[in-house]
């Protein structure tokens, strides 16, 4: 549906130039919930507003069904945008807000009170279509704003960290309401948003982005499972890095004999071992495991499991989370040796070069 062809965008000129974005290419499909996912600063917003029309293009196109549209005002465009803060018109009823939009295209009185309805029923706000924008709370108004955004039908709704200002309950509950949004409407969603649970909890893709560059581009469970690179690793979820030596489809760790891999993915050389702290395993396994000796130094309590840090015999330091539940078979202490195993099929070799870089 829409094609992200080169696209690249620079402010200033000269040896005082920025590059925001930097030769980006991105396929995304009709009806999919796409998510540009990276830190502060790392062009997402940038090109989101390049979609919309209020950023120009320094290089590439933007093609929407087959037309590119990098040069088309925003007004023109077949895209709408949640922003941030709402934008709502606090003078305004939920209904007028709603309404602003279609009148403001020439919509007929009749076709402005019948879309009316029809989105304040699907945000469920038709109770309060005759309260001020000013008079409601933030989830409220969040749901208000993407009445109107959806009211004019566009083809693309961009959604610029719109959750940012919620709670963590609302957030949460925010998050359900938007994914059954776009399946029930069928809508493209593009969402941008720096918080990787977000991500994860309701996008069909996710680009993650780093220095106006594209990291990777997959599913959630391909990028938490499948990381492209140490800075992809990091920023989706926790992550432990270790130091590992490859030679003949053999994996060295912490002094402890090589073992034969089950994938050979890596060259002979050094690497970075990645694990999950979820996937660390207390107590030896059996087969197709490193077994490492360690100490716990710290142990923290959230509720459904306990993360542990140890401390390796070669010095280097390992996560570990726990699940807690009345048949726990283990009890963690502070001070307490004991054997970990790395199970092979859930180690991540990454290139020393690759690491180092990120």
């Amino acid at each position: 549906m829409l094609d992200i062809r080169s696209l690249s965008k620079k402010f200033g000129a000269g040896n005082s130039a920025f590059h925001a974005l930097k030769s980006i290419d991105i396929t995304i499909e009709e009806g999919e919930f796409f998510t540009l996912l990276g830190p502060s600063g790392c062009g997402k917003t940038t090109l989101l507003r390049m979609i919309a029309g209020f950023e120009q293009p320094s290089g590439g196109q933007l093609v929407l069904d087959g037309k590119d549209i990098a040069m088309i005002p925003p007004n023109n465009r077949p895209v709408n945008t949640v922003f941030q803060s709402y934008a709502l018109f606090p003078h305004m009823t939920v209904a007028q807000n709603v309404a602003f939009g279609l009148e403001a295209r020439g919509a007929t009185p009749s076709e402005v009170a019948g879309r009316v309805d029809e989105m304040l029923e699907i945000v469920q706000m038709s109770h309060l279509r005759d309260r001020k924008s000013s008079q409601m709370s933030g989830g409220q108004q969040q749901r208000v704003a993407l009445a109107r955004a959806l009211a004019p039908r566009p083809r693309i709704l961009l959604l610029d960290e719109p959750l940012s200002a919620l709670d963590l309950k609302l957030r949460k509950q925010m998050q359900v309401e938007l994914k059954r949004l776009q399946r029930e409407m069928g809508l493209t969603f593009i969402f941008v948003t720096h918080d990787q649970d977000e991500a994860l909890t309701m996008s069909d893709r996710i680009a993650v982005m780093e220095g106006g560059t594209l990291q990777q581009v997959s599913d959630p469970r391909a990028l938490y499972d499948h990381p492209a690179n140490r800075f992809v690793a990091e920023f989706i979820g926790d992550a432990n890095f270790l130091a590992g030596v490859i030679a003949d489809a053999k994996l060295g760790m912490a002094g402890q004999p090589p073992v034969p891999l089950p994938r050979n993915e890596a060259a002979n050389g050094p690497v970075t071992v990645m694990i999950r702290p979820e996937q660390v395993v207390v107590g030896p396994l059996a087969k197709d495991a490193i077994t490492l000796n360690g100490r716990i130094e710290t142990l923290v309590f959230s509720g459904n499991d306990t993360q542990a840090s140890v401390r390796l015999q070669n010095g280097e330091t390992l996560r570990l989370r726990a699940q807690n539940n009345l048949h726990a078979e283990t009890t963690l202490t502070e001070g307490q040796r004991l054997q970990v195993s790395l199970p092979l099929d859930a180690l991540r070799l990454l290139p020393q070069e690759a690491a180092d870089a990120a």
